[in-house]
C-alpha cells in the first residue's frame, strides 16, 4: 500500500547541497536563487494537510478531496492505524463482518481515488501561522491553509529497560499482529484489562504456554496461567530469553520467547501537546465542527476527547473534519 508521492532523497540532497554551496560562494545573487530554488524542493504547498493515515484521516481526506481542494495525509508507517490490526470487525456499517486489514485498504483505496495523495514521512514539528507547516522526516516542510490532526493512540508500554530496543525481537504490543511468529513457542501477556484478555485469548490457541502478568487482579482466561499482583521488572536476551518477575517482595525469572504488551493505549498528542488545549486525559479538545482551539487546526479520531473511540466515530470525526477543513481553506487561500 505504500507508494512515493514526493521527496526523492536524492534530489532532496542536491537541493540541500546547492543552498549551503550558495550561500558559502558569497554571490548574492546566486544565495538568493538557491534560497528559491531550495523551497520550491522542499516546500510543498496543499489546501489541506491531514497529519495521520488511521480511518479518521483517510475519511477526512476522503470529505476534502471531494469538495475540490488539494489534500495530503502524512503517515509516518502505514495506512489504517491500529484499525488494520483487527483480525475481525463487525460493526461498522455495510459490512457484517470485514478484517481490518481489508477495510482499511478501502479506506486508502477510496482517498486516492478521491485525489488525496499518501505522503509516507512522519511529521516531527507543527508550526502555526496564517499557513501552517509541517516539518517531515523526510527533510521537506508541507505548507498547508488548513491541518486536521488525525493523531491516533499509541499503546501503552511497559517502562522497562530494553524494552524498545527489543520490539520485534520478542517484545509486541500487537498480539493478532505478531501472534504467529509465536507458534509453539511460550509467551506472556503483560496486562489484565480487556486488551490484555483479548491479546491472551488470541495467542492461546497458537502458543505452547500463556502467561497472563499483571500488577492486580486478572480475568480467567482458559488456557492460561495467571500470575496476579506481579510486576514484570527485566528483560534478558536479545531476542528475548526471559522476564524478571517480582512479587510479594520476591524475584523470579520466567523463560519465555514472546512478551505482548497489552496495557491499553493513549493518546498520541506528544506533537501537538503545547499547541491545542486538551482535557486532563491528554485528549484534543474540539467543537462540533471538529475545530480545536487553533484556527484552522482541526481534529478527529481516538486523540480527541469523546465518550466513544470506534472505527466509525473515528471515520465519522474524519468526515466533518475533512468537510471544515476545506471550507477554511478556500476562504484563506
Amino acid at each position: 500500500m505504500k507508494e512515493k508521492v514526493f521527496g526523492k532523497r536524492a534530489e532532496n540532497l542536491f537541493s540541500t547541497n546547492f543552498l549551503r554551496r550558495a550561500k558559502e560562494s558569497g554571490n548574492v545573487a546566486l544565495d538568493k536563487f538557491g534560497r528559491v530554488w531550495y523551497t520550491f524542493c522542499m516546500e510543498k504547498r496543499f489546501d489541506v494537510g491531514i497529519v495521520g493515515g488511521g480511518p479518521a484521516g483517510l475519511s477526512a481526506a476522503i470529505y476534502a478531496a471531494r469538495s475540490g481542494v488539494t489534500v495530503a495525509v502524512i503517515e509516518a508507517l502505514y495506512t489504517g492505524g491500529v484499525a488494520s490490526t483487527t483480525p475481525t470487525v463487525e460493526n461498522y456499517p455495510g459490512f457484517a463482518s470485514i478484517d481490518g486489514f481489508t477495510l482499511a485498504q478501502k479506506m486508502h483505496e477510496h482517498a486516492q481515488a478521491c485525489g488525496a495523495q499518501i505522503v509516507y514521512a512522519k511529521a516531527e514539528k507543527i508550526e502555526d501561522g496564517e499557513k501552517k507547516r509541517v516539518m517531515l522526516s523526510s527533510g521537506e516542510t508541507l505548507v498547508c491553509g488548513a491541518l486536521v490532526l488525525a493523531l491516533g493512540n499509541e499503546p501503552r508500554k511497559l517502562g522497562v529497560a530494553g524494552e524498545a530496543a527489543l520490539l520485534g525481537a520478542g517484545v509486541s504490543y500487537c498480539a493478532t499482529c505478531d501472534g504467529n511468529f509465536f507458534r509453539g513457542r511460550r509467551v506472556a501477556v503483560a496486562g489484565g484489562g480487556t486488551n490484555a484478555v483479548s491479546a491472551a485469548e488470541y495467542l492461546v490457541p497458537l502458543a505452547e504456554k500463556v502467561y497472563m502478568i499483571h500488577g492486580g487482579k486478572i480475568p480467567d482466561v482458559e488456557g492460561t496461567e495467571k500470575m496476579e499482583h506481579t510486576e514484570i521488572i527485566a528483560l534478558s536476551g536479545n531476542p528475548l530469553q526471559s522476564l524478571t518477575l517480582s512479587c510479594a517482595g520476591k524475584t523470579r525469572d520466567l523463560g519465555v520467547d514472546g512478551l505482548f504488551v497489552s496495557l491499553g493505549y493513549k493518546p498520541a498528542v506528544e506533537l501537538v501537546r503545547e499547541l491545542v488545549r486538551t482535557d486532563e486525559y491528554g485528549y484534543i479538545l474540539c467543537d462540533e465542527k471538529m475545530q480545536t482551539s487553533k484556527e484552522g487546526i482541526f481534529a478527529a479520531g481516538d486523540a480527541r476527547s469523546k465518550p466513544l473511540r470506534q472505527i466509525v466515530t473515528a471515520a465519522s470525526d474524519g468526515a466533518i473534519a475533512g468537510q471544515f477543513a476545506a471550507v477554511y481553506a478556500r476562504r484563506h487561500r
